[in-house]
């Protein structure tokens, strides 16, 4: 240390202001490079996560553009002609050769209105709504439905209405169909080819056929209920009031003259009701108003209140 600052000769003396300047750098421009690197550093990042989430966020658009191309060109192989009248004349004809191979008997199509839906002079798609009307048992309409539901095609069903045959196993029955046509069709005169593995029937189907085929629609429907486990037998007392909600039963929904009519089955008392919108009746010390008859639902009013019952489920398993 003592030669180190040893100034008594001027070459000493050299050295030694060489070693100062040095010193005096290295405090001065230390603190300078670190605070520019760790700047520099700190932009890098940000950039490079900025970088990331853009490079995601691209990415996410193209994959999301892709499934709606992808969709878009289901839909389009899936349309009806895009000529109005080829897609209206060629369907009813599916529709009408279909329930011929199902055996529905004295069928007959209503053809109903057009809907055009466009925006700004773009047509988007043409909807197409069709009434098939007929005859048959319920295998056969249980058939007719599969089938539709494996062509694949862009249409859908909106409403099945069976009516009972009085002395018969057959029943009327109406059902309206939704059918688009794209502009983009990938034909204007023939409708969509149907692969015929799509039709065959697989395990599922003879399972779900079955499961419709053994029930009697139009008599009351008894849920399956879990075998209770066994257990002590034990004194109950009984209520001071009797709720009667879980033996009235709502056991069809049927169209009578038009309108749509709710059956309802109180069997603690054995009475069986046939009502439209509107009706009432009483259950028990309530008075039951029906309010709304859906397809497979009816809403009811009572005691201040609204509960909607499902076709075969009791009025203790209201929504």
């Amino acid at each position: 240390m003592n030669h180190l600052f040893d100034i008594s000769t001027p070459q000493k003396r050299e050295r030694f202001l060489l070693v100062m300047a040095g010193v005096v750098f290295l405090i001065i421009m230390v603190p300078v490079f670190y605070r520019f690197f760790i700047t520099e550093i700190g932009s890098l990042r940000k950039d490079r996560n900025r970088f990331k989430t853009e490079i995601e966020k691209y990415e996410n658009d193209v994959k999301h553009k892709t499934e709606i191309k992808d969709r878009l060109d289901h839909f389009i192989a899936r349309s009806l002609p895009s000529k109005d009248d080829f897609a209206k004349s060629l369907y009813q004809n599916y529709l009408m050769d279909l329930a011929a191979e199902t055996g529905i008997r004295e069928s007959r199509i209503d053809p109903g209105s057009v809907a055009v839906v466009k925006t700004q002079n773009k047509t988007h798609y043409n909807k197409y709504t069709f009434t098939l009307h007929g005859k048959g048992s319920l295998d056969k309409v249980a058939e007719f439905l599969r089938r539709f539901d494996k062509a694949d095609y862009l249409h859908l069903i909106r409403k099945v209405l069976p009516r009972p045959i009085k002395n018969s196993r057959e029943m009327d029955v109406s059902i309206t169909i939704e059918a688009l046509s794209l502009p983009q069709a990938r034909s204007n005169r023939t409708l969509p080819k149907i692969d015929e593995q799509q039709l065959a029937v697989t395990d599922d189907d003879k399972a779900m056929l079955k499961r419709i085929t053994e029930r009697s629609l139009f008599s009351v429907f008894v849920p399956a209920r879990a075998e209770p486990e066994p257990r002590a037998r034990e004194e109950v007392q009984p209520p001071s009031r009797f709720d009667q909600s879980p033996y009235c039963y709502v056991i069809a929904v049927v169209e009578v003259n038009g309108k749509p009519q709710v059956w309802i089955d109180l069997r603690t008392e054995g009475k069986k009701f046939r009502l439209y919108e509107g009706e009432m009746f009483q259950l028990g010390t309530v008075r039951c108003f029906v309010r709304k008859i859906e397809f497979d639902r009816v809403q009811f009013e009572a005691a201040g209140g609204f509960y909607t019952i499902k076709t075969g489920k009791s009025f203790a398993e209201y929504e």
